[in-house]
């Protein structure tokens, strides 16, 4: 799909989120209060087609995932009738065997990981599983409601951790703390020692740790305004790109970050940009899109494809 200049997110028929631009700003809401925001394919579905579009939406700088401060959860999970057989497709049923299975929460995981813009979550309700799993941990920052419940109940419910998480969570917390919400499956809050660095402080201008559910949601837009209005687009991609694919030596690292760096001296206004508005204490205009910028995107990593391939028979 090509973005033109007056793309408009609401018309694009959602029936499971609810996705507004302000300015470089765009608020994605889950719409299932009913439901308490519980999880499913569509919602899935919808989730990621947004994130792709966001990532390739010149416009848009910060991305806001939310949900409504008045429904019964931020996300209850995913959304089971009586069994988890919900959770495979036709065609993995169809090809059977010990490998086919391939799990949605990961390809929301994946979505905001590769989103290329600066992501928030809003975290205005309890949460529990992929509540936490896909809709928190691959986020950039984290802004929650103090009162929120939260739980990774995995083997209370006889499955095993999904979305990522088993590799997400003991990168953000710490391995010890992993395991012991992991294997516990108990309910904790965001200030508990466990789970506290998921929201770590920012400055005392951006507390992400508020005290109303309707509170998380301002907070959040604060400050994606303050990065929205001061954040080079093409910085955070190659900054968010470093840190999600690493090199697997320090060396490799190195060269990395070399190449990231001569993309965007090389190729972009921003440099400049950012070194006068500093020069001149005044906040920076910074230009370059990802979608123009000379040169164009350029990883450095080699994708693995995860979807399923059918066998040929």
């Amino acid at each position: 799909m090509t973005l033109t200049k007056d793309f408009d997110y609401a018309t694009l028929g959602f029936k499971e989120l609810i996705a507004e631009r302000d300015g470089g700003i765009l608020v994605v809401t889950i719409n299932r209060a009913k439901e308490r925001n519980s999880f499913t394919r569509l919602f899935a579905e919808e989730f990621v087609r947004v994130f792709e579009l966001a990532d390739q939406d010149d416009r848009v700088h910060v991305v806001i995932f939310t949900a409504d401060p008045t429904a019964p959860a931020y996300c209850s999970g995913a959304g089971l009738s009586g069994s988890w057989n919900g959770l495979f497709t036709e065609e993995e049923l169809k090809e059977g065997g010990d490998h086919s299975h391939r799990d949605t929460g990961g390809f929301v995981t994946f979505a905001v990981l590769n989103c290329r813009k600066i992501t928030i979550a809003a975290v205005n309700g309890h949460a529990a599983g992929v509540g936490l799993t896909g809709l928190q941990l691959p986020f950039d920052f984290r802004f929650i409601w103090g009162g929120a419940k939260l739980t990774f109940p995995f083997v209370r419910r006889g499955i095993v951790p999904e979305a990522i998480s088993s590799d997400l969570l003991p990168k953000l917390v710490g391995h010890a703390n992993a395991r012991a919400v992991l294997l516990s499956g108990l309910t904790y809050t965001p200030t508990h020692p466990l789970l506290s660095q998921l929201y770590p402080p920012l400055t005392p201008d951006y507390p992400t740790i508020l005290p109303e559910r309707q509170d998380v949601l301002p907070a959040a837009l604060a400050f994606a305004r303050n990065l929205a209005a001061n954040t080079s687009q093409i910085s955070v991609a190659y900054t968010k790109s470093l840190l999600l694919h690493p090199g697997t030596t320090v060396e490799e690292s190195h060269l990395n970050e070399s190449h990231a760096l001569q993309k965007v001296v090389m190729n972009g206004t921003d440099p400049t940009e950012g070194v006068k508005s500093f020069m001149q204490k005044r906040e920076p205009a910074f230009k370059d899109r990802l979608g123009t910028v000379k040169g164009g995107w350029s990883p450095w990593w080699r994708p693995l494809e995860v979807r399923l391939r059918r066998s040929k028979l």
